[in-house]
């Protein structure tokens, strides 16, 4: 009778081994969403991998090292990927066996009488992965660690970029200060021109108003452009992990430095940038995790053991005669449950269908971004050109239109319109200046171009690969 107990386990087994168990579709991320080349002709070409940091000015060099080491919303994603990892290890230590010691002492008795029993043991449990499932969680999990490596290694880029960007932002604030400021300064010298003028009778009241009225909106424009300054500062700040004080002093001019980089074809985008392969490993974790799903509603094989000493002796507990053990192996089925692991693996279903829409989007949103970014390189350096072009020719048209005023050859509007011209010129071309560099930056960005400077370890798991 004890042979024919342990018999009938592996006849169970090899029956529900063949029973049917089809695994659920799994999704394979398509190739056919890319096109065979970018919509833009500029910067066609094979692409090169250029490293981010290369194409920036040395005087940003450290602000980046700053902002990789100190910024807060990065040690957050850094952190996120140790919990994954630490995870690894709990899903890895879920398919050894449990071993547990237990140890315990028991006094009772009556007024005349007492007795002791001392007991002390190991018990021992193992869950058999004979459908893979166990497997498969443990691989999902791994796939977890991965999404978080990937977007921490996105989060990198992307700081590097928005640390790049705000630091263009605040010399452009600057530049557009001191703008302001030279004007506020000319328009002072004017009005006392104007003024001493109207004091020998040479022009009328209206003028000095005139002069006046323009000298107060750029003192307020001053002041705009100060706490626009200001505010730039400290979203810069913010990005290196400082205290905002919105003191930051940055050194440095927009003159356009970084080289183009070849776009390559779109196809190559998938394998480069590291938003996509998270959301590659996303997808496949959550196949798994199906899969796992649809192995719960089969049923689990559990081993058990157990082995120690009882005794009403405390030094006769591991003697021989007191030593007791005993094993068993289960099979746990579900019979009725009312469809809830049926109902589990349709939610894991969804979830995946969720995630594998999530992934076209991802794909079809990151082309998007190159060819934004491709298309507008052209027009941006040519404003740029034509902005630089425009801003010379008004400062020369302003110079000319105060030297006839001040020889009563044109009224004062004059001046004030090629004045007003001369500044928005000037200031529209700084800002051309700053919107190429942003989309340069954006398009490194959107390229999939890589960082010297970022980190690919965790200091927790220095002494191990992470994968």
């Amino acid at each position: 009778m004890r042979l024919a107990a342990w018999v009938w386990i592996p006849a169970l087994l090899a029956t529900l081994t063949g029973c049917s168990m089809t695994d659920t579709p799994k999704h394979q991320p398509s190739g056919e969403l890319a096109a065979s080349s970018w919509t833009s002709q500029f910067q066609q070409g094979e692409f090169t991998e250029q490293r981010f940091e290369q194409a920036l000015p040395l005087s940003l060099q450290p602000l980046l090292k700053e902002a990789l080491r100190s910024n807060p919303q990065l040690q957050q994603q850094g952190f996120a990927l140790d919990q994954q990892l630490y995870q690894i290890r709990i899903q890895n230590a879920q398919q050894w066996p449990s071993i547990d010691a237990f140890v315990s002492g028991q006094r009772s008795g009556t007024n005349n009488d007492s007795a002791s029993q001392f007991r002390v043991g190991l018990d021992f449990s193992w869950e058999i992965d004979w459908l893979g499932k166990l497997d498969a969680r443990q691989q999902a999990a791994v796939l977890d660690a991965k999404v978080s490596f990937e977007q921490w290694q996105q989060a990198q880029i992307r700081l590097a970029a928005n640390t790049a960007q705000q630091w263009y932002n605040v010399i452009e604030a600057q530049l557009q200060k001191q703008l302001i400021a030279e004007r506020y300064d000319n328009l002072k010298a004017n009005l006392q021109i104007i003024e001493e003028s109207y004091q020998g009778g040479l022009n009328s009241a209206l003028d000095v108003y005139l002069a006046r009225a323009d000298l107060s909106a750029a003192r307020a424009q001053l002041n705009s452009r100060t706490t626009q300054l200001t505010q730039a500062q400290r979203e810069l700040e913010l990005l290196l992990g400082r205290y905002p004080s919105g003191l930051i002093q940055v050194d440095g001019v927009l003159d356009v430095p970084l080289a183009a980089m070849p776009a390559g074809v779109p196809s190559e985008l998938l394998n480069r940038r590291h938003d996509i392969k998270a959301a590659q490993y996303q997808l496949a974790a959550a196949d798994l995790r199906v899969y796992a799903a649809y192995r719960d509603r089969f049923p689990s094989l559990t081993l058990t053991a157990s082995g120690g000493g009882q005794s009403d002796q405390l030094g006769q507990l591991l003697d021989a005669e007191s030593l007791v053990w005993s094993l068993f192996a289960g099979v746990t089925a579900p019979i009725f449950d009312a469809a809830r692991r049926e109902n589990q693996q349709l939610q894991q279903y969804a979830k995946a269908q969720s995630l594998n829409a999530a992934y076209v989007e991802q794909v079809l949103n990151s082309f998007a971004e190159v060819e934004q970014s491709l298309n507008l390189e052209p027009s941006l350096y040519q404003n740029a050109q034509l902005l630089a072009t425009a801003a010379e020719d008004s400062k020369q048209a302003e110079s000319l239109a105060f030297e006839n005023y001040l020889a009563g050859l044109n009224e004062y509007v004059t001046v004030l319109e090629s004045q007003r011209r001369a500044f928005d010129a000037r200031s529209s071309a700084i800002n051309a200046l700053n919107l190429q560099l942003q989309n340069r930056i954006e398009l490194y960005l959107a390229l999939g171009g890589g960082l010297n400077q970022a980190q690919t370890t965790r200091e927790a798991f220095a002494s191990e690969p992470l994968f």
